[in-house]
């Protein structure tokens, strides 16, 4: 009888697969890790543009009023809408999007909700939204709301009218938690407590959260972090950090004691006596 010979691969056969199999690995790894961040960079900014959606339809039920940050059962003393004082805009813009999964970008690993009162102005338990996070009163808090333009900080509500150029106004943007891990839902570049948002002072938006910055201290180089915004003319869009900052109008001189010439950007372009009081503004924004 005929013995059979057995064939197999060699040694060398097989290390030569394994390299190939790592070369492609090396090349495709990559390749799918950008799919995924583009993935949910486009889930992120379709968010953001269903609150944009949102924040449209509110200016045309309140007689166009955009929200505010906090305390929204009226616009000013003569105009009430109807709602718990302690509410925030979260709670405005959620009858128009029916869904609390709209404020969580996929990107945002902070996992953090915020917690407002029930509809009669009752404070839910401490712990409610921790462990109910989508509970009608909890919301994930990837995006904060921009109050620069509103006057007198969040007590006043802002008309649509108020802004020269509304479609370069942000209202809403990306989030992250403070420097001291503070969750509030609201930025200014002047009295928002614990956002603080200053060309160098990033540490309450997340302006590279889609495209990671050359550096977080030296503010002439962060042109390459993206990040989505909210815009009060109602469209959204993402934008370079350094973008953010660029000049809309000539400078101002506020009209509150000690002002001294400030450059308009989209993160404000109203300055106004009753900001703050007496008026405030902490970035000290001029361009050179």
């Amino acid at each position: 009888m005929k013995s059979q010979s057995r064939s197999g691969f060699t040694l060398i056969e097989l290390l030569v697969v394994i390299a190939i199999i790592a070369i492609l690995a090396a090349i495709l790894f990559p390749v799918f890790a950008q799919a995924r961040e583009k993935a949910r960079s486009i889930t992120c900014i379709s968010n953001m543009r269903q609150m944009s959606n949102a924040v449209a339809m509110f200016t045309q039920d309140h007689n166009e009023y955009l929200p505010k940050g906090f305390f929204n059962d009226q616009a000013t003393g003569g105009e009430p809408w109807g709602q718990p004082w302690n509410w925030g805009w979260e709670e405005d813009l959620y009858p128009y999007l029916k869904s609390h999964g709209v404020y969580k970008c996929p990107d945002d690993s902070s996992n953090l909700v915020r917690q407002y009162p029930d509809s009669n102005g009752v404070d839910h338990p401490g712990n409610w939204c921790t462990n109910n996070p989508d509970a009608q009163d909890c919301f994930w808090a990837s995006y904060r709301y921009n109050i620069s333009n509103q006057p007198n900080g969040p007590w006043t509500a802002l008309k649509l009218s108020g802004l020269d150029q509304p479609a370069d106004a942000i209202v809403i943007a990306e989030s992250m938690p403070g420097s001291d891990n503070s969750n509030w839902n609201i930025l200014s570049t002047g009295e928002a407590p614990d956002g603080i948002v200053c060309v160098n002072n990033v540490s309450n938006t997340a302006f590279d959260r889609h495209g990671i910055a050359p550096s977080h201290t030296d503010p002439t180089k962060f042109g390459g972090g993206r990040s989505n915004y909210v815009f009060a003319d109602g469209h959204a869009k993402s934008l370079t950090w350094s973008a953010t900052w660029q000049r809309l109008n000539p400078d101002v001189t506020p009209n509150w004691p000690a002002a001294t010439p400030l450059t308009p950007t989209m993160w404000r372009q109203n300055f106004q006596s009753d900001d703050g009081g007496s008026g405030v503004d902490n970035c000290h924004y001029k361009l050179p």
